[in-house]
């Protein structure tokens, strides 16, 4: 919840720097490239491979076995994206400045990659080792992670905004330097906690092992549909960079900022502390203990993105008005990036639905299907991108973004043996029938509201409008619940007359 405000406060302070101007897009795109493989590598498939591989090993012959393996990705992590990370930043700075050209945003996009490429060294590795204090039941250090890269670019943006930069290329460059700086803090803080309280010891580990394997063999197939994934967001951002119309890549990035803010704070977290008991049930054979494990994901998961996606939609207008309507960030930018949030906000319980379930998929070794899913929404994604942005711009990424979410969700479902059509109004399993009932009280609630509590004009009518309007939506929404009896627990029964 922290990490999530303070990025919140960090894109604040970001638009009201850089606007919807070309140095503020350029560092969006560098910053893309990096992140792209800590979601790969770092919290992404290599890290769902890693987990039940070290459980593994962990509860079979004690922690020795299982620090080797740390040890031995460890070490290959370090070499092998040093290596990569040096080659991406010597590349990136000579492109830079062999076509030097401040005018030019695709060359000035290259400088900054060369700055926030290392980025990935540190956080791909403080990723691995945050996977293997998650499984020896320790959470914070993941947590608070990204509270330390929010914290960061906040004091460089904070310091640009009392030094009045003039040169916005510079703060750029700076905000880069200060993502390098984050990391290596969010690297030192899971080491430091493995080595003191787990007595964890490092040591340089070249060498092979039969569990590397297993980690090598899970690995690389669901790496490719990782990649695919990652791809499908870098396609989206360098189309919404090469259009014509100034912000186009500031507006899908601030939805998809807003979008994440309910995925970060509940859904992905639902998936981090659920994930361990998918893989320990589905490792013990225990079809029971994954069925309601997995039924609880998608139960809550539903009751809290769905209201999520309502909300947003019906309220992005005094949303972005209060949070990023400040200096170079005005009301023209406000109103196309309202345009393209309320498109986005729908994609809010695809994405949260798909997220868990190729979790789900990556617990029982599994790394096919998500990898297939991913592939056939890149497809459909560049597909409908081509098509749509041709009329509609950003307008038309936006669409194809939640077509191509959709489209992935439906083939996850169907490729899901667990899954029946029925499970998703049975109240036992997903019941979303309640949770679609407590929306449509909220909607047509917001609806009526919303207009009479617009008379106040600026910053303070849309603080008064929030600040009654969303906790009305919530208790709106959560008393429908309470009457249809919904379930937060593993199974509807203990949840009865509670």
């Amino acid at each position: 919840m922290v990490s999530r405000i303070l990025g919140l406060l960090r894109d604040v302070l970001f638009f009201a720097t850089f606007g919807a101007s070309m140095f503020g897009e350029a560092f969006l795109l560098a910053f893309t490239f990096p992140n792209l493989f800590r979601r790969m590598l770092g919290e992404g498939t290599l890290n769902s491979a890693f987990l039940p591989v070290f459980t593994t090993a962990w509860n079979e012959t004690g922690r020795n076995r299982a620090w080797a393996l740390l040890n031995q990705i460890v070490s290959r992590m370090l070499l092998y994206l040093g290596v990569l990370a040096l080659l991406i930043c010597l590349g990136s700075w000579s492109v830079s400045y062999c076509f030097a050209d401040d005018g030019q945003k695709w060359f000035f996009a290259a400088r900054l990659n060369g700055i926030t490429f290392a980025y990935l060294i540190f956080i791909c590795t403080s990723a691995i080792l945050v996977g293997a204090l998650n499984v020896r039941g320790r959470f914070f250090e993941g947590a608070i992670s990204p509270v330390i890269l929010n914290l960061c670019m906040i004091i460089c943006l904070v310091l640009a905004q009392l030094f009045v930069f003039q040169d916005l290329g510079w703060v750029a460059c700076l905000l880069g330097i200060s993502v390098v700086g984050a990391g290596c803090l969010q690297l030192w803080l899971p080491w430091r906690a493995l080595k003191v309280r787990e007595s964890w010891g490092w040591s340089i580990d070249l060498s092979g092992s039969s569990d590397l394997n297993s980690v090598k063999s899970l690995f690389w197939v669901g790496a490719l549909g990782a990649a695919v994934a990652q791809v499908n967001l870098l396609i989206s951002r360098f189309l919404a960079y090469s259009l014509d119309e100034t912000g186009g890549l500031s507006f899908l990035y601030m939805a998809a900022r807003m979008v994440e803010l309910p995925l970060g704070v509940f859904a992905i977290a639902i998936s981090t502390v659920l994930f361990p008991k998918l893989s320990k049930a589905s490792t013990q054979g225990n079809a029971k203990g994954y069925e309601e494990a997995f039924f609880l994901g998608m139960r809550t998961i539903g009751a809290i993105t769905l209201p999520s996606a309502v909300g947003l939609y019906v309220l992005a207008d005094p949303i972005l008005r209060l949070l990023f309507q400040w200096n170079a960030f005005g009301p023209e930018e406000t109103v196309q990036a309202v345009n393209v949030l309320r498109i986005a906000a729908w994609t809010i319980p695809f994405y949260a639905y798909s997220s868990f379930m190729v979790k789900a998929f990556h617990s029982e070794k599994n790394m096919t299907t998500p990898y297939h899913g991913a592939i056939v929404s890149l497809l459909i994604n560049l597909i409908a991108s081509l098509v749509l942005m041709q009329k509609y711009g950003v307008l038309g990424l936006a669409w194809a973004n939640f077509i191509s979410a959709f489209s992935q969700l439906v083939f996850l479902c169907w490729k899901n043996q667990s899954l029946q059509m029925g499970d998703w109004l049975a109240p036992r399993k997903i019941s979303s029938f309640s949770p679609l009932l407590g929306c449509t009280c909220m909607y047509f609630l917001l609806a009526f509201l919303l207009p009479r509590l617009t008379q106040i004009d600026g910053k303070t009518g849309d603080l008064i409008t929030l600040s009654v309007l969303v906790p009305s939506a919530i208790l709106s929404f959560f008393l429908v619940l309470k009457m249809m009896r919904f379930s937060w627990t593993l199974t509807a029964s203990k949840q009865k007359g509670s």
